[in-house]
């Protein structure tokens, strides 16, 4: 007797599915298949979460490079790799705050000028960053990357780094807030979140360009940083004043 494949009906007889690549050898979900599955997904070889976290740090500008020259096989794809770190560093900064409490350390000129606006940023600061994402990637493709790279492949490498950053904000929050029991709205952690992020996106950078041939390649990748850190950060301030408005119009 035939078999066919469970998932889209295709006579096979190998082991994955010629016309779609799934495993023959699907059963019913079980508990025990869900957790190997599980398991296997975060841990197993460079396509899993936990391998294109570790590649992607080693290795930024051969991974992102290879992904869009079409090996998405090998890696996990920006989509599902950006909703996963962003969602893991919110949900550890809620936890956080939820055992620490709320107590914001401000400091004057380094933070927004309304003492409202920058509670609106702590608390929402994580859909203010989706938001500000298609701004930044245009920074990003207009200043450096345009030579190079279309703009949905700029979105596309914007997305890895950013779960980049989100990645070391995660650990952040593990390690500051619940071993060392800091406070993660100080300025001064805010701070150490901002240069590690910038140091992420320079070394990522770096990886990219340097094998292209990019001329002045340092001193383009700074200009790119510092114009991105000030069209960033105005735009976050605005959307945190804007919220504020919206919040005091309807009175939330």
């Amino acid at each position: 007797m035939t078999k066919h494949c469970l998932n889209c009906n295709h006579p096979v007889k190998e082991k994955y599915c010629p016309q779609c690549g799934q495993p023959t050898d699907v059963a019913r979900v079980t508990w025990k298949s869900f957790s190997s599955e599980l398991l296997h997904g975060l841990t197993h070889a460079e396509e899993s979460f936990a391998g294109t976290t570790w590649q992607l740090l080693k290795q930024p500008g051969k991974v992102l490079n290879e992904y869009l020259d079409g090996k998405h096989k090998k890696y996990q794809s920006p989509v599902g790799f950006f909703l996963l770190w962003v969602t893991l560093s919110i949900l550890t900064h809620r936890m956080v705050l939820a055992r620490s409490g709320f107590h914001p350390v401000y400091l004057e000129g380094l933070t927004f000028s309304n003492p409202e606006s920058i509670k609106a940023f702590i608390t929402h600061g994580e859909f203010f960053y989706l938001v500000c994402f298609p701004l930044s990637s245009a920074v990003f493709y207009f200043l450096i990357a345009k030579p190079f790279y279309s703009y949905m492949e700029a979105i596309i490498i914007n997305m890895y780094c950013f779960a980049l950053s989100s990645a070391a904000y995660t650990f952040c929050y593990l390690i500051g807030g619940l071993i060392l029991s800091l406070n993660v709205l100080h300025w001064k952690f805010y701070l150490f979140q901002i240069i590690l992020s910038q140091i992420i996106t320079f070394w990522a950078c770096l990886s990219l360009f340097r094998p292209r041939g990019l001329k002045l390649v340092v001193l383009r990748i700074l200009f790119y940083m510092a114009v991105n850190l000030i069209v960033t950060l105005k735009f976050l301030e605005l959307l945190s004043d804007l919220w504020v408005r919206i919040e005091e119009h309807f009175q939330f």
